[in-house]
């Protein structure tokens, strides 16, 4: 085939994480997408490991969270997390969750944080990027929508009046594509944001790091902790944390190293038989990859019909496991957007919404992950001390595990996961009190702005599972069917009716009649139907 030019409707630059979530929500929505990525190959080192209960709701919806689960830590695994000096020296702090089976198949006698599971149908779910990524390319491989091409590099783009035009390198040959929306999600050193002059804003190289993936069966043995999903090494000559991949056999070491240290004068086999307190005899280096923590957001997310999502968007520090959750839920956003104007349904205006939505989101979530960042940092700074056995040294350990119960944010981090909110020209505000955002408790609400919450109808079935890809008209009374019905035809917007009969489910969600969005977010809601209630469905596709 000659592919010397080639038009397709939209193009995603970048096959991270991000990137396989928008071509996988375009795919899912029929819409016919190229992405491309420069390197031959996914990245097989993990780097994040929590993908986010809001993120697997959406996955979910694709028919994929159970092999995300299966991926990550075995479910009978105890969720524990701990703070220690080193792995020779003391524990300072420990954080128990329940399992992630005991949840699932327990929802009535959960000792820990006992709310929780009744805020979504997931916790975080332990699954490195690398494996996840794995599944999303799997998921894209089966369907006819996506056209993926590794070993493609954009080189440069132009903007016309009507389509972006696009060259792309492949080996020693240059391809001409062109497209109607250009989606940049090729990370933080983004080719398209540069090329765009759009500046990044906020704290840039807070911490520089360098991520060690290992695999030794002999691990576990050489310590007295049992089983974790994360270690945190807090003497100032070892600071950082290790992540655990499975039943305790690979590992991730994220060494936090000055920031006029050149990673590759980092001796990783030294680096990991300090932390251990011992040779480890059975170890084998997978990879090694240097990264800079930030906290910066782009001035814009979009320019024209060019997108920025993930870290072209914004870059984080990884306290709290936002980053890549924060980019999924971009993807999600933006793709039945494009979908809804691309099919007639919604105006182009509709698109301008994304920007007005997930930019402050992208404010919001940086700042919360520096936050949880600067106050483990400052318990990282202690030398021998740290380890003592004189009376300062029991008060200084004794003091370090008061503040890290008040950063048990960093682990359990639901409120700033499900807590988001959106005050864009497309919701309807009912006038009710906004609920606190608090970054460790989720206050269930919804609030037109806020996420639909969960709600288990029968066992195993979350709400959401009734809700359809579209539009959702939730009615927990009787009303005129067929009414509600026309007007949607009439406007050509797809929709689902659902009839809910639960007082309590009624209770939670408060009104008679809700219009949930594409996004599980909730756009208006109301105790009768109005009269121009098709003025209702005009302002929430952009249509008036």
């Amino acid at each position: 085939m000659d592919h010397s030019h080639k038009h397709f409707p939209i193009i995603i630059c970048g096959a991270g994480s991000v990137g396989l979530m928008l071509a996988a929500e375009l795919a899912f929505r029929n819409q016919k997408v190229l992405l491309i990525e420069k390197s031959p190959h996914l990245n097989d080192h993990p780097r994040a490991n929590a993908v986010a209960n809001r993120s697997m709701e959406y996955f979910r919806r694709l028919g994929i969270a159970k092999k995300i689960q299966d991926a990550g830590i075995p479910p009978d695994n105890p969720a524990d997390y701990y703070w220690i000096s080193h792995f020779k020296g003391k524990l300072i702090h420990k954080l128990s969750l329940p399992a992630s089976k005991k949840m699932a198949n327990d929802k009535t006698d959960i000792q820990n944080f006992p709310e929780e599971f009744t805020w979504s149908p997931y916790l975080k779910t332990i699954t490195g990027q690398n494996e996840l990524e794995k599944i999303l390319l799997n998921y894209l491989d089966q369907n006819n929508y996506v056209e993926i091409k590794f070993d493609h590099e954009l080189v440069n783009f132009n903007e016309g009046d009507k389509k972006i035009s696009l060259e792309v390198r492949n080996e020693n040959e240059i391809i001409q594509y062109s497209t109607n929306y250009l989606m940049a999600c090729d990370g933080g050193k983004s080719l398209i944001r540069e090329k765009l002059k759009i500046p990044l804003k906020g704290r840039a190289n807070i911490s520089n790091f360098i991520s060690i993936y290992f695999r030794s069966e002999k691990f576990m043995d050489l310590h007295d902790f049992g089983p974790a999903n994360i270690y945190f090494p807090l003497k100032n000559d070892m600071a950082g944390f290790i992540l655990n991949w499975d039943t305790g056999k690979t590992f991730t070491y994220h060494l936090m190293i000055d920031k006029e240290c050149d990673p590759s004068t980092v001796d990783v086999r030294e680096a990991l038989t300090k932390v251990v307190g011992s040779e480890i005899d059975d170890l084998e280096i997978i990879s090694v990859q240097p990264w800079n923590a930030h906290a910066l957001v782009a001035n814009k997310y979009q320019n024209n019909n060019i997108f920025l999502l993930g870290d072209a968007a914004h870059l984080f520090t990884p306290t709290g496991g936002f980053g890549m959750n924060t980019g999924i839920s971009d993807a999600v956003d933006l793709a039945w957007k494009i979908e809804a104007v691309t099919s007639g349904w919604a105006s182009c205006a509709l698109l301008k919404t994304y920007e007005e939505e997930r930019r402050p989101i992208g404010i919001r979530n940086t700042h919360e992950a520096a936050n949880c960042f600067d106050e483990l940092k400052k318990v990282m700074i202690y030398g021998d001390e740290i380890d003592g056995e004189s009376e300062d040294s029991i008060q200084l350990r004794s003091d370090l595990k008061a503040e890290l119960i008040n950063q048990n944010k960093i682990i359990s981090s639901s409120g700033t996961l499900l807590g988001y909110r959106y005050n864009s020209s497309t919701i309807l505000s009912d006038g009710s009190v906004e609920p606190k955002d608090d970054p460790r408790f989720y206050i269930p609400s919804a609030r037109p702005g806020h996420r639909a919450p969960h709600y288990w109808i029968k066992k195993n079935e979350t709400i959401y599972d009734f809700f359809g890809p579209h539009f959702t008209f939730i009615a927990f009374t009787n009303f005129s069917e067929n009414k509600v019905k026309t007007i949607f035809q009439k406007l050509k917007i797809p929709f689902k009716i659902v009839k809910i009969n639960d007082g309590n489910c009624k209770d939670l969600y408060e009104k008679n009649f809700v219009l949930v969005r594409p996004d599980y977010m909730i756009s208006w809601r109301a105790d009768i139907i109005p009269e121009n209630f098709v003025d209702v469905l005009k302002t929430v596709t952009c249509n008036l």
